[in-house]
């Protein structure tokens, strides 16, 4: 058995909801839909400008324009994306209702599951229900959902013995449900 106590930090909570709205494996389709949505309102626009002044100006400059912009458009979509999420994030923990998250939480792994207590609220899971597990270099999220994750900081396991139960234990009980950052 292995009892973890943290804090989670607002930037580890930002990165889970960032992965888990934006970057991960399982969002590029959306991601796919989102930039071609996009490009293809931007694409007509721009025809449309350069073909009402197609008389007026060099086409070839108007398409340089427009293409330069929609190329730094789609490089700085992450950017706009990820502040749009800090943004949602930090409006949700300015809510009452949602304080505990960032309070001291109690996390114990056990052969039986896992525990999951903070102040407001604990949950027990079996291990069946954790659908797929991901190690990003500062957390693991093991997803109950597609949404919801039990998030554990890598800072909470303090020593080796810790760290080796640890991997122990989900190697043990999720073997194939695992991605890597």
């Amino acid at each position: 058995m292995l009892t973890l106590r943290f804090n989670l930090t607002r930037e580890e909570f930002l990165e889970y909801n960032y992965y888990t709205s934006w970057s991960s494996p399982d969002r590029r389709a959306y991601r796919i839909r989102y930039f071609t949505r996009v490009l293809a309102l931007y694409g007509a626009v721009a025809a449309g400008y350069v073909y009402i002044n197609r008389f007026r100006h060099d086409f070839l400059v108007d398409a340089f324009v427009f293409g330069a912009i929609g190329l730094i458009y789609a490089l700085i979509v992450p950017m706009l994306v990820k502040r749009s999420i800090k943004s949602r994030v930090n409006t949700m923990l300015r809510e009452p209702e949602n304080q505990h998250i960032l309070q001291t939480s109690e996390i114990t792994l056990s052969q039986q599951g896992i525990i999951d207590k903070d102040s407001a609220s604990e949950s027990r899971y079996n291990w069946e229900a954790i659908v797929k597990k991901v190690e990003t270099k500062d957390c693991y999220y093991l997803y109950t959902s597609s949404y919801h994750a039990i998030l554990i900081p890598m800072r909470a396991v303090t020593n080796a013995e810790e760290k080796k139960l640890l991997k122990r234990l989900l190697d043990q009980h999720l073997p194939l449900a695992s991605e890597l950052l």
